[in-house]
């Protein structure tokens, strides 16, 4: 029986500490307000102050939109992070930065951005979707969010779903399935990688593709 279904996969990702809820970057419409969330590579010294810095997804954005991102996160400061011993340490991580552009409807091509939120955490480099499932509704929305231990190799150990939407056994296993495929850039302490916990989110749709029905019912 040939499948008359495509899959469509929005996926988000947060930490533990601050989840980002799936599918948060909404379509761009010119009227209306969305979101764009940027990564950089940041190395934070024993002071909680950058060190170094490269913005990730630079090709994507504006030269002047790096330079703002690329401003503002040179300006941050952490806690200082400790080693094993206590001592105030080198820490290299990942961050996410997101930014809400409104667009300005007096001038043409103009827009507001303002900084919503920065979060440190390990940075994707594999992102994954598991096989279709084939028993799930087509044309609804399906959200499932998955906790994940990020071992010092960058991949997926443990992973457990924390919710997802309605009872279907197949999302729940679908969602452990695609979360296993998924590999970060793992934080690092003194060039020691460390493990972290993330939470993915992903977002699941089965596009109906079957050709409209036009026939008589009446003749059927």
């Amino acid at each position: 029986m040939p499948n008359h279904r495509r899959l469509i996969l929005c996926i988000a990702v947060a930490a533990s500490v601050s989840a980002l809820p799936a599918g948060a970057n909404p379509v761009k419409l010119p009227d209306q307000a969305y979101t764009v969330e940027v990564w950089s590579d940041a190395t934070f010294g024993p002071d909680g102050r950058v060190q170094q810095l490269e913005v990730v997804q630079a090709p994507e954005l504006t030269a002047a939109f790096v330079e703002q991102v690329r401003g503002q996160l040179q300006q941050a400061r952490i806690p200082p992070v400790k080693d094993d011993s206590g001592a105030p340490a080198v820490f290299q991580t990942g961050v996410l930065t997101s930014y809400l552009v409104t667009p300005n409807s007096t001038v043409s091509g103009g827009a507001s951005v303002r900084l919503q939120g920065m979060r440190m955490e390990p940075r994707p480099v594999k992102r994954y979707g598991a096989s279709q499932p084939k028993d799930l509704p087509a044309d609804t929305p399906l959200a499932v969010r998955v906790q994940c231990e990020v071992a010092t190799d960058g991949r997926c150990g443990e992973v457990k779903i924390l919710e997802s939407t309605g009872t279907y056994d197949s999302l729940r296993r679908w969602g452990l399935a695609s979360a296993r495929g998924w590999e970060f850039l793992p934080q690092r302490v003194n060039g020691r990688p460390v493990p972290a916990t993330v939470e993915i989110g992903l977002v699941l749709m089965l596009e109906d593709l079957r050709p409209a029905d036009f026939r008589d019912p009446r003749k059927l």
